[in-house]
Parts: C-alpha cells; sequence; structure tokens
C-alpha cells in the first residue's frame, strides 16, 4: 500500500483534493472540515510519508489557523459576548466564524500537502504534457511550484556556510534576523542566475519547438486509476449532495 499509492496517476489523486476541496468549501459547518485532517493523515500514513507529512502541516498549516483562530476569536469585536478578561473579549459568533474559517484552511492545506507529498513534480509535468497542456504553461507551473523548495535548499546551503565561517545562525531572534537580512540578496541573485540557465537549457533542448516532445520517464494511467477516479468522483458528488441538500 505505502507503494500503491505514490504510483497512481496524478490526475486520479487530483480527483481526490478537487473533490474534498469543493466539499470542504460548500459543506457548512467545521466537522466534516476537521475531518479532513485524520483522512489525509492515515493516507499519509498508507502512502509511508506520515512523519515527514505531520511535520510539514504543524509547521504551517496548524501555527497559521492557530493565528487566525486567536485573532478572530480574541481580538474581533462581535456581538454576544460570552466572556472576557482586560482587552481579550470572547463571543458566541467570534467562535463560531473562527471555527469554520479555521476548518476550512485545514481540509484545504491538509489535502494539499498529502498531494504534493506523495506525487512527484515530474510526475505532474508528464500528466500535464498527456493531456496536452501547453509546453510554456507547464513550464511556469513547475517553476512555481519548485520555486520556494530550490529557494529554502539555498537558503540553508549559505546558512551552513556562513556557520562554517564562524557566523552566528542561531539563537534568539534577534540574532538570526540578523543572520537571515543578509541572505537574501544572495538567494535572489542565484535564482534569477539559475532561471536564465534554465531558459538556455530549455532552448538548446528545442523547447520552443512545437512537436510534442518524448518523455524520459513515461507515466501511464491504468485501469486502477480509471476506476478509482470514477469511484472517487462518485463518493464526493455523494457527499456534496448529502452535505449541501440534507
Amino acid at each position: 500500500m505505502t507503494h500503491f499509492i505514490p504510483r497512481l496517476y496524478p490526475t486520479t489523486k487530483a480527483w481526490l483534493v478537487l473533490g474534498i476541496i469543493l466539499c470542504s468549501i460548500f459543506i457548512p459547518g467545521y466537522w466534516f472540515q476537521y475531518s479532513i485532517f485524520l483522512v489525509a493523515l492515515v493516507l499519509a500514513m498508507l502512502s509511508g510519508v506520515a512523519k515527514r507529512y505531520t511535520s510539514l502541516f504543524l509547521k504551517s498549516i496548524f501555527i497559521i489557523s492557530l493565528f487566525i483562530f486567536i485573532i478572530q476569536t480574541f481580538l474581533v469585536y462581535h456581538d454576544h459576548i460570552i466572556g472576557s478578561w482586560y482587552i481579550f473579549k470572547v463571543s458566541s459568533t467570534g467562535l463560531q466564524a473562527s471555527l469554520t474559517m479555521t476548518s476550512k484552511i485545514v481540509a484545504i492545506g491538509a489535502i494539499l500537502i498529502w498531494f504534493f507529498q506523495v506525487t512527484q513534480v515530474k510526475d505532474i509535468a508528464a500528466a500535464m504534457q498527456n493531456a496536452g497542456w501547453n509546453k510554456k504553461l507547464i513550464f511556469v507551473m513547475l517553476s512555481t511550484m519548485q520555486l520556494i523548495p530550490q529557494m529554502t535548499s539555498m537558503m540553508n546551503t549559505i546558512a551552513d556556510a556562513q556557520r562554517s565561517r564562524g557566523v552566528e545562525t542561531e539563537g534568539n531572534l534577534i540574532t538570526r534576523m540578523k543572520s537571515f537580512v543578509p541572505m537574501l540578496g544572495p538567494v535572489v541573485l542565484t535564482s534569477i542566475e539559475q532561471n536564465e540557465e534554465r531558459v538556455l537549457t530549455l532552448e538548446s533542448r528545442a523547447f520552443s519547438n512545437r512537436q510534442r516532445p518524448t518523455l524520459m520517464v513515461p507515466v501511464n494511467k491504468t485501469k486502477a486509476d480509471y476506476l478509482l477516479s470514477w469511484i472517487i468522483i462518485i463518493i464526493m458528488l455523494g457527499i456534496f449532495y448529502w452535505g449541501v441538500f440534507k
């Protein structure tokens, strides 16, 4: 099972992600949305990426949701106050709005993190090419998805180089800011330089040629992908109908 899910065709997993996102947006309440995190966690466990998935979720979506929940609940004024302390006031309206807002963030963020943890960028590119997408559009989308990981890796490399020279990069917030700001210049300049090199590489590989390129690592859709895609679509339509119209 740990190898079966990552090997599924990208659009098969994309149907699941799209269905969950639409259900999370249109189904009222917040219990269904919060339960999506458990669903995504189970999928991550079955995919063999539970540890990496949990770490990434806690470092990103959880912190963002907690921050929004605190601001919306304690600092934004609402009617129907149920408790107060100093400048902080809690209302039933604000609490309901906080739960509804953060639940959608948790649901969408949880399933998207799972998708990109079990789907490689090269497989997404191959699926786009098989679907007949424009090569320039594919390049722009893939470059956008790879931008943050590349800049993070570059930042870590520069930080290691700074530490080897005796520069303090760890400690309190002020110390980290002092070491972080000088890194921005090399990171941005290196990213621009890499983009120029990437453009030259693509031109040397006949990127502007209108003929369809040959995939070095072909990604094919199997019968299981077709079957799972229809099962996912039917289940998500049923959940959507039950949640919205019932």
